[in-house]
């Protein structure tokens, strides 16, 4: 008996001090040493080894080879070098490990920069190839952290050698040269991937390999997308010469979309299936072409790569509680970005920095090289996250992670307004929020209107939801304070003024829904979509589009009148097809999530029923759709019963047209909008429109 007590002891002590690696069996990813299931939850690490310019805050250049190139050009190859080491010894530091752990991270996701590792320039044509230990520094740092911490480390090939897509995000110089030069930077990668598992082998922190991040073959001419599932088998034999049970992470064509091309998913027994989409995944519609896979080869889920929702961050709930329950990991799009709120660390854009980004927009004068030099390493020091602001509200919202722990054993700091609240301007029937950006431990918030507080309103964020006209002029600011300190913003104006926008008149005779204007319509003023949220400039004859809209006591009425020469169907995923989008806030909050009234509807050229996007499915939609040589013509009555209610003179509702253009090609190429600005909407209503219903 003594015997046996003391063997269970032993073997309990060993499961409490191992950490064993993930692998997988069947539809789960386990702990290696106990069999249990686990759920991947993390962030991923982007930024860090692989900039991206939209998290700098500029897209004219926007990839690691362009930015090594510029900031030389401004500050010479010396000091370049020892900025870009000061850049990546701040951005990712032990603290930051430490803390994810604290909020009860298992897993992060490296995005590598595969010329960190192994340099562009003077690579020989055939193995072996030159490597930069310098670079490697950064892994073996990151191991030793995770290790200590006990958290499981995916490495990410973000930027593979040649580039695995012809975007900014794999470094690429504008080809896909790994799929066009497959002779050339095939057997580079696969030594790269062998380099790093070798490395590592005997890591217990190493949970697997993500293979490739978001590989692009069929949108490219003459491009095999057969490729891809042969470079996956070669990738995963070299691999599995180190390591027979890390998990091999594979993505699918088109973003991490389609997989179909990889089928069979059979050539590896601990396979995932690792599926990207933004917004995040949040519903079993939405999962439902994985989740066949899952079930088909019998292989885990894992939502690679989502994220970058805004406050009040309701999606990040919806969605982590959604996959939690059915089982399917998550990594959530970074750690840390500047100037942004969607991630745990928001890093602030020193005035200097922003000096060189607005230079190399072409809005501001080249600096000295004395002044960039200063500029560049102060920024590069502000990226350490003591100067950082924490958003404590957006790690909550990814469910089970709580900011709580973290923050109970993390150093008080001073208060520090990192970018003050702007005045506001609102029409009567809008609404708007004030923001301080602000960096210390812990804060405390008292927003003050007029001089006077304004109750329940502790955090960095105040709503100001439809004022009125006696609310013009009205002044807001708001005091940060801790242990340490406290500081006050400057005083931020806000005017209302009276609504001037489009109305939306009441008809007396209701439109006939088939597709066709009549003369209901003919007498209607058409408001035109002149904002191009996707792809290039296009002739009006490829893509142009207005509409109208009525109301009456039971219907809300539009009518889209799009031109287009080349109309096409695809099947899913439904945004892919020339279609139209119409979204509708009745009580016009435009809260920055969807709430019980907000939606989206998409009608599709050539399929005759409208779905609903966003927001409760509506049953009742009547809908119509005509087609012609130069485009079609879509018709709706949407029920204000199932909308929210009753529809009197007066009211204001939020609104906004979309129209999607595929010309018989794999994705679309295009979209316009009336309000929107960017192709957010399908995320939050911020960007809807307003209007008014009037009695004539």
């Amino acid at each position: 008996m003594k015997n046996r007590t003391s063997a269970l002891l032993i073997s309990l002590l060993i499961i409490s001090n191992v950490f064993g690696y993930y692998t997988t069996k069947g539809q789960d990813v386990i702990d290696k040493v106990t069999g249990e299931t686990v759920i991947l939850q993390g962030f991923g690490i982007g930024c860090w080894l692989l900039p991206e310019g939209y998290m700098w805050g500029i897209r004219k250049i926007d990839r690691p080879r362009q930015f090594e190139k510029a900031i030389e050009d401004l500050i010479g190859a010396e000091d370049a070098k020892n900025f870009w080491q000061l850049y990546h010894d701040n951005f990712l530091i032990e603290d930051d490990v430490k803390a994810m752990k604290l909020m009860g991270v298992n897993s992060i996701r490296i995005a590598l920069l595969a010329s960190m590792l192994q340099p562009r320039q003077g690579q020989p044509d055939k193995p072996p190839y030159k490597y930069s230990e310098e670079g490697f520094k950064y892994l073996d740092r990151v191991v030793d952290w995770c290790t200590k911490y006990k958290v499981g480390l995916i490495w990410d090939m973000h930027g593979a050698p040649g580039g695995q897509n012809a975007a900014n995000i794999s470094d690429s110089d504008g080809v896909a040269r790994l799929w066009t030069e497959k002779e050339k930077y095939w057997p580079r990668c696969i030594e790269l991937w062998y380099k790093i598992a070798e490395r590592y082998k005997d890591k217990d922190c190493i949970v697997g390999y993500d293979l490739l991040n978001e590989p692009l073959l069929k949108r490219y001419e003459g491009v095999d997308v057969a490729l891809l599932r042969e470079f996956y088998v070669e990738l995963t034999k070299k691999i599995r010469t180190v390591d027979t049970d890390g998990i091999i992470f594979i993505e699918g064509d088109d973003w991490a979309q389609d997989f179909t091309i990889l089928e069979p998913l059979d050539w590896d027994e601990h396979l995932v299936v690792a599926f990207h989409s933004y917004p995040p995944t949040s519903n079993q519609q939405g999962m439902q072409r994985w989740d066949d896979l899952r079930i088909k080869y019998n292989v885990p889920l894992w939502h690679g790569e989502t994220g970058e929702q805004r406050a009040p961050y309701r999606i990040n709930k919806m969605s982590t509680e959604f996959l939690n329950s059915v089982n399917v990991g998550w990594n959530w799009w970074t750690h840390k970005k500047f100037n942004r709120s969607t991630q745990p660390w928001n890093c602030p854009r020193t005035e200097g920095f922003q000096k060189i980004l607005d230079y190399w927009k072409g809005k501001a004068p080249k600096p000295t090289k004395i002044q960039a030099k200063e500029w560049f390493f102060d920024q590069a020091s502000r990226l350490h996250s003591d100067y950082c602001e924490f958003v404590p509200e957006m790690v909550d919202s990814l469910v089970p992670l709580k900011a709580e722990k973290y923050l109970a054993v993390r150093k008080p700091l001073r208060p520090r307004i990192l970018e003050q609240p702007q005045d506001v301007q609102l029409q009567v029937c809008d609404s708007a929020s004030l923001i301080v950006r602000v960096s210390g431990h812990p804060l405390n918030f008292i927003w003050k209107k007029n001089g006077k507080e304004i109750p329940n309103q502790n955090n960095a964020r105040l709503r100001i939801e439809k004022p009125s006209l006696k609310d013009n002029g009205s002044k807001y600011s708001v005091i940060v304070f801790n242990e340490k300190g406290s500081v006050t913003s400057k005083d931020v104006t806000l005017t209302v003024k009276k609504y001037s926008g489009p109305v939306i008149k009441k008809t007396a005779h209701a439109p006939k829904i088939d597709g066709v204007a009549d003369d209901v319509w003919n007498q209607t003023n058409a408001l035109t979509l002149d904002n191009r949220i996707l792809g290039g400039k296009n002739s009006k004859q490829d893509l142009s589009a207005n509409f109208k809209i009525l109301w009456d006591e039971k219907f809300l009425y539009l009518l889209v009148e799009v031109t287009d020469d080349i109309k096409f169907h695809r099947g899913e995923p439904t945004f892919q097809n020339d279609s139209v989008e119409f979204y509708v806030d009745y009580d016009n909050s435009k809260s920055g999530y969807y709430d019980d009234d907000d939606y989206q509807f998409r009608y599709e050229w050539n399929w005759k029923k409208i779905s609903t996007r966003r927001g409760k499915k509506l049953e009742d939609i009547i809908a119509a759709q005509t087609d012609h040589d130069k485009g079609y013509v879509m018709e709706l009555a949407v029920p204000w019963e199932e909308l929210g209610g009753e529809a009197p003179a007066g009211k204001y509702i939020g609104i906004d047209v979309h129209v999607n253009d595929n010309d018989n090609k794999k994705a679309r190429e295009a979209k316009i909008a009336w309000k929107a600005k960017s192709d957010s909407s399908h995320s939050n209503p911020m960007s809807f429109g307003t209007m008014k219903l009037t009695e004539n």
